[in-house]
């Protein structure tokens, strides 16, 4: 081997050592492994070089190939071996091992953002930086040691002063004292430091056994109040529904309320003027009421009437009862169909077992908004009136049966009283038999009616029970009074007033025959003699300087008339003055 054959291979492998120690010291690999290239938009490139390494989940997965700027923003071109499949929602932040070690880059998911797909190669993704790096960290350390290192001076040079070590002193002293204070009142009350805390740990083992003992109880009422809650829930969506459904029905509801409410308001003022005039005596009306002849002739009146009708039916079968009942029933159905109906009804009863009632009320309409067509089917152009003349009979004091004319039809019912006072009432009604063109061809009507306190009911019951054509649902509720109860509550309101006025002269006599009473007016009236006595003293003062006055006049113009015999004329306004002054 000749010498230039030496040169040659000492130069090749010192050149393949030069790039063996490239490789090694300028953090490069030869055997660089094929990725996609992805690109970071960062705010901060500090650590960041070519051949940093890139972590995920602590497994190298790439390296940084380039660091560039990019419409003032730092782009990173960095390689991701293909092996690896990264989300595109991570975050590129730059750490270090230790405080002396390498720098790398660790891609953590960000929980916030969802993934969609992986990195793709060639684009460009927003790095969301991390503004916490250990370069910060450390110049936050080093501030804060700074400012340390101030407030360790001034505590210093505060606290040796002389002063301030009296005062420390003192406060260690203090806290000595407090100390000892307190252990004195813990051994003292030792025995009942440990009570309390025997009495809680027994309460705490009492409540802990009530636990065990009724956890099912518990468990029980805890799964009641979540029926509950999703009862209330499912409640509060049915009627959330039902609102939205029945909206243009509250609407017109509320605008017909709304001007029944101004029609009851004029009245309420024609009433009031109305009464006014009456308290005021005007017109007939006002004369017959504050005539107090004309009111003992209407209590002769009423309790004519009252003792010819009766209290009571069942006491005295002789006597005649009229009855008066006023009541209000609301109407709707499965399909969000809801209307009213009002009704006056009167009943004369010949004896307990026999009576008639005479009736009035309106024949509901399906849809008041749009009202064609009333409960029946019959197609009508506005809410009719309806009249009703039935009989009835009552057998056993149990059964009644009534036939008669029900709203402006022929019809019969059956009524039923469970109880012996009648406070009950079960009924079943069946008229306008041309209602429906099918094979049935009759409206029936099923009600229960309960007076549950003097005269005031409450009623239930089904519209169309057969038929089914028009099938409705009914509540309502009413009042039934006696016109003799109108007698009576006249009776008692004169004897309350009498008994109030009798009561008030009693008690004022009361008062009057007290001693405190006695003597206070005896006080007035010393008060007011006094009074007289310093009044009449006074008037005699007055009398006495007028009398005085009087006589000064006098005197003065006497002594006057003898000084000026030769003046003839004295002007009288001179004369006057003189007088006052003297």
């Amino acid at each position: 081997m000749n010498v230039e054959t030496k040169v040659g291979i000492f130069v090749i492998i010192g050149f393949f050592m030069v790039a063996v120690t490239a490789a090694v010291f300028g953090n490069l690999e030869l055997n660089s492994k094929e990725g996609n290239t992805v690109y970071f938009r960062l705010n901060d490139a500090t650590g960041i070089r070519s051949g940093t390494p890139i972590m995920y989940k602590g497994l190298k997965v790439g390296e940084v190939k380039d660091v560039m700027m990019k419409d003032n923003q730092i782009l990173t071109r960095v390689n991701i071996y293909r092996e690896f499949e990264i989300p595109d929602n991570v975050r590129f932040n730059v750490k270090q091992s230790g405080f002396v070690g390498q720098k790398f880059v660790e891609l953590e998911v960000d929980p916030n953002i969802k993934s969609q797909a992986p990195l793709q190669n060639n684009y460009e993704y927003d790095g969301r930086q991390s503004t916490a790096n250990l370069d910060a960290v450390i110049a936050k350390l080093n501030d804060v040691a700074a400012e340390m290192t101030v407030l360790l001076k001034t505590f210093n040079e505060v606290v040796t002063t002389d002063k301030s070590k009296d005062a420390l002193q003192d406060s260690i002293a203090n806290l000595k004292d407090i100390t000892d204070s307190v252990k004195n009142i813990v051994s003292s009350n030792e025995q009942n430091i440990q009570d309390v805390i025997a009495n809680a740990k027994h309460m705490t083992d009492m409540i802990d056994a009530l636990i065990a003992k009724n956890e099912k109880n518990l468990n029980t009422s805890i799964n009641n109040i979540t029926e509950i809650s999703q009862t209330l829930k499912e409640f509060t969506v049915s009627v959330d529904k039902l609102l939205a459904n029945n909206h243009d029905n509250i609407d017109g509801s509320l605008k017909n309320l709304k001007e029944i409410t101004d029609k009851v308001n004029s009245t309420m003022d024609e009433i009031e003027k109305i009464t006014n005039d009456i308290n005021e005596g005007n017109g007939t009306l006002g004369m017959l009421i504050n005539d107090n002849q004309t009111k003992n002739d209407i209590k002769k009146v009423v309790s004519g009437v009252s003792s010819f009708f009766g209290d009571n039916v069942e006491d005295n079968e002789d006597r005649m009862s009229l009855y008066a009942t006023i009541g209000a029933d609301y109407l709707f159905d499965a399909k969000s169909v809801n209307t009213g109906r009002g009704y006056a009804q009167a009943s004369f009863y010949t004896d307990p077992k026999n009576f008639y009632l005479i009736g009035v009320s309106n024949i509901p309409v399906i849809n008041p908004n749009n009202p064609e067509y009333d409960i029946y089917g019959n197609k009508i152009k506005n809410s009719e009136l309806a009249f009703s003349l039935q009989y009835s009979h009552i057998f056993y004091n149990i059964f009644g049966l009534r036939f008669g004319i029900f709203d402006n039809t022929l019809g019969l019912a059956a009524d039923i009283y469970p109880l012996k006072n009648k406070d009950l009432a079960i009924s079943l009604e069946a008229y306008d038999f041309n209602a429906y063109s099918n094979s049935l061809d009759v409206y029936t009507r099923a009600l229960i009616r309960w007076h549950f306190y003097k005269g005031i009911f409450i009623q239930a019951g089904v519209e169309d029970v057969i038929g089914y054509t028009n099938r409705m649902y009914m509540v309502g509720a009413g009042i039934r009074f006696k016109p003799s109860d109108l007698g009576r509550l006249a009776n008692n309101m004169e004897k309350e007033n009498k008994v109030q006025k009798a009561e008030y002269r009693k008690n004022q006599s009361e008062i009057e025959s007290e001693p405190v009473y006695k003597e206070y007016k005896n006080t007035k009236s010393n008060q007011a003699k006094e009074n007289n006595s310093v009044k009449e003293n006074k008037v005699e003062e007055t009398v006495k300087k007028e009398n005085k006055t009087q006589q000064s006049k006098e005197n003065t113009n006497t002594n006057k008339d003898i000084k000026n015999q030769d003046k003839k004329k004295v002007n009288e306004s001179d004369d006057f003055f003189d007088s006052l002054v003297y």
